[in-house]
């Protein structure tokens, strides 16, 4: 085998160029499936974790009808969501709490800085704060959380600290959200997500004034221990429905949200990793086209083998090793270069996502990734390798 191993490198070296780009097909086709895998898992990762921190006892009310829920509901002015609905909520049977939300950019001037960011306008009531705290994985750094005794305060997220203006921002510093002042309280810890650190986060009564809004973003409910969520959920839906007489709002519990992003991400990932195999194949036919060309180029060389004795078997296996090694050389390389293009895209997607993500490259992956190029190689080279094997001696010897 390693008289084999030997016998393929250097073949493969004497046509370094040619063995290059084929190489280049496996490569780019494996790190693409690397690339891909490892993010999505990384992703649903995140999303668990997300969902986890949040806690499987909520229910997530949207403006909007079922088919139109959140930014789309509220981009065309369907289903605002008011303060009876935040009171008809509360009195449903099982709820402990409700929690509406108001998000919108806004103008932040500091001195004679201006910046536009997310300002979030939240309910101050300790219960309240921690629920949402608890749920977006916010700490405090510096300073103090909002209180009850609030009014023009604000607490900061880690990115508006440090990269919003060109001077740091600090607890007791004073800002302008649309032009009123605030006094920032407290800053929040870096969270990892840049909408998360670049948002301001102020009483919810003086947000409906400086942001000039009166309906919600969405409300949160937070279930009583023991209850069911899903009938607590339904009782929701009927109060509000008959309430509005209409049905022009969303609702999902915890649940139903992480099976719809399991299920999202999964379809995405299927048809993008699809989309990388077929690269693979693309590569696999590179591998054919590279070792038939080598099986003509030396058909002398095969001529000479099987006169002194050289079996079929050994023919073949000399072509199958040859196209298996380049399977695994891309296989290694494309690992490689997959698990860099995965750890950019994280970077990238921390940055400007509202969830970081960290990606995973399994070892189950890396196995399979290196099984998978050996597969291809093999298979790929099979047909030239038994067209090799079954060459007549005399013919091959008489090759120009």
């Amino acid at each position: 085998m390693i008289e084999l191993l030997r016998v393929a490198l250097r073949n493969l070296m004497q046509q370094r160029a040619r063995s290059l780009l084929t190489l280049l097909g496996v490569i780019i086709g494996i790190a693409a499936i690397v690339a891909l895998v490892s993010v999505g898992e990384g992703l649903q990762y995140a999303v668990n974790e997300q969902f986890e921190k949040m806690g499987m006892d909520k229910i997530m009310v949207m403006p909007g009808s079922p088919d139109s829920p959140g930014l789309s509901g509220m981009m065309f002015g369907m289903g605002e969501l008011t303060d009876r609905d935040v009171k008809i909520i509360e009195k449903v049977g099982g709820v402990e709490m409700a929690a509406p939300m108001i998000l919108e950019s806004a103008i932040i001037e500091m001195g004679r800085e201006t910046a536009y960011t997310y300002v979030a306008g939240m309910p101050v009531e300790k219960k309240i704060m921690k629920m949402i705290e608890d749920m977006q994985g916010y700490e405090i750094r510096a300073g103090r959380d909002l209180t009850e005794s609030d009014k023009y305060a604000a607490l900061i997220g880690y990115g508006v600290e440090n990269d919003l203006f060109d001077k740091n921002v600090r607890v007791r510093d004073k800002i302008k959200i649309n032009g009123r002042t605030f006094r920032v309280v407290g800053v929040m810890e870096k969270i990892g997500s840049r909408m998360d650190d670049l948002s301001i986060i102020i009483p919810l009564e003086q947000s409906k004034e400086v942001l000039n809004k009166t309906d919600y973003f969405y409300i949160i409910v937070d279930v009583k221990n023991g209850e069911d969520v899903s009938k607590v959920a339904e009782k929701i839906k009927h109060d509000l429905k008959k309430d509005r007489n209409a049905e022009d709002f969303n609702l999902q519990t915890s649940e139903q949200l992480k099976e719809t992003a399991a299920s999202i991400l999964g379809i995405i990932q299927a048809v993008f990793v699809g989309i990388a195999a077929i690269s693979l194949v693309v590569g696999g036919i590179g591998i054919m086209n590279t070792m038939l060309m080598a099986v003509m180029e030396r058909t002398r060389e095969i001529g000479v083998m099987k006169a002194i004795g050289a079996t079929e078997k050994r023919i073949m296996s000399i072509f199958l090793v040859e196209s298996a090694l380049i399977g695994l050389l891309g296989g290694v390389l494309g690992i490689a270069m997959g698990s860099l293009v995965s750890y950019g895209v994280s970077l990238a997607a921390t940055s400007y996502t509202t969830i970081p993500i960290k990606t995973i490259v399994a070892p189950y992956l890396v196995v399979g990734a290196l099984a998978f190029s050996m597969v291809v190689g093999v298979i790929s080279g099979a047909y030239p390798a038994r067209r090799a094997a079954r060459m007549d001696p005399v013919e091959a010897l008489r090759w120009e």
